[in-house]
């Protein structure tokens, strides 16, 4: 059956205002396709496929052609080759894929598995929930981690990498980079790193510090580090204090038992209002880290 007339839409502020929208031709397999969702709405007229068409319940297809909407309640605003598997969703662009649930893609070639995650620009993954990328090529696994700029990696929850080539892989760790030795290079291999490292005790027993509640600050492997620490010590009633700050160069080959200080680390007292505190600096060759 071919027609010319899709439909009427219905417009104003009272009974006797409307406007009809005509569909120009059609080609006669232009409104096919499968078994649309319940209450679902799909305005696209090119499809490759019959499965191409808004399947899930309540779901909307906005135009564009050979998208795919089998999640419940979610929206392809137009675009070409989209897939929208995951309920509550958004996709806009090419060729993107969306199976998490309240999750979105706007541009082209992005994949997001992960639940309440959003791609916005070109060929991102993101497999974690949580979790934003936007710009070129990035890759998010960390929870709640967040990517923006190219070619970077979140392997850390609640981590952040930005720039060109920069890998947040502690948690909570923040990654800058403009870059690798042989462009693009090595996925972090030449960047700046920023994380906060803290601990309460409630005795004067010597404690490590740690990154969140329980980690530490894992190295690369194969790579050298420069660090400067920031140290601030207080009594839980200001009544005391104390900050320091260390500065030197670890080296970690590949086994955390490499671990080691190039030479001795430099340790300055800024200031302290009890002479007894002290604060000591060692590589931890169990775990690796700093």
């Amino acid at each position: 059956m071919t027609t010319s007339k899709l439909f009427d839409l219905l417009q104003g502020s009272g009974p006797d205002h409307h406007a009809i929208a005509n569909q120009g031709p059609l080609d006669p397999d232009a409104v096919g396709g499968d078994v649309r969702g319940a209450n679902a709405t799909d305005f696209q007229f090119v499809r490759e496929a019959p499965a191409r068409v808004a399947s899930g319940a309540n779901s909307f297809i906005g135009g564009g052609e050979h998208n795919l909407v089998s999640g419940a309640n979610s929206f392809a605003a137009a675009g070409s080759h989209n897939e929208l598997e995951g309920p509550m969703g958004f996709v806009a662009g090419e060729y993107n894929s969306v199976c998490g649930s309240h999750a979105s893609a706007l541009g082209t070639l992005n994949q997001v598995l992960g639940n309440c995650s959003h791609a916005l620009g070109t060929g991102h993954t993101i497999t974690s929930e949580a979790s934003f990328a936007e710009g070129d090529g990035n890759i998010v696994s960390g929870y709640a981690a967040h990517a923006e700029g190219s070619l970077n990696i979140c392997d850390g929850s609640f981590s952040h990498a930005e720039g060109m080539n920069a890998r947040a892989y502690n948690d909570f760790m923040h990654a800058f980079s403009s870059g690798g030795f042989a462009n693009p290079g090595e996925i972090g291999e030449a960047q700046y790193s920023r994380i906060i490292a803290r601990i309460a005790t409630e005795d004067d027993s010597p404690c490590d510090l740690r990154v969140g509640e329980e980690n530490s600050l894992i190295l690369m492997n194969n790579k050298m580090n420069a660090f400067r620490i920031m140290l601030v010590a207080s009594s839980s009633d200001l009544s005391k204090g104390a900050a320091w700050e260390l500065k030197g160069l670890i080296l970690k080959h590949d086994s955390p038992s490499s671990t080691s200080f190039i030479g001795t680390p430099l340790k300055t007292l800024i200031a302290s209002s009890n002479p007894s505190w002290n604060v000591t600096l060692s590589p931890d060759t169990e775990n690796g880290s700093l």
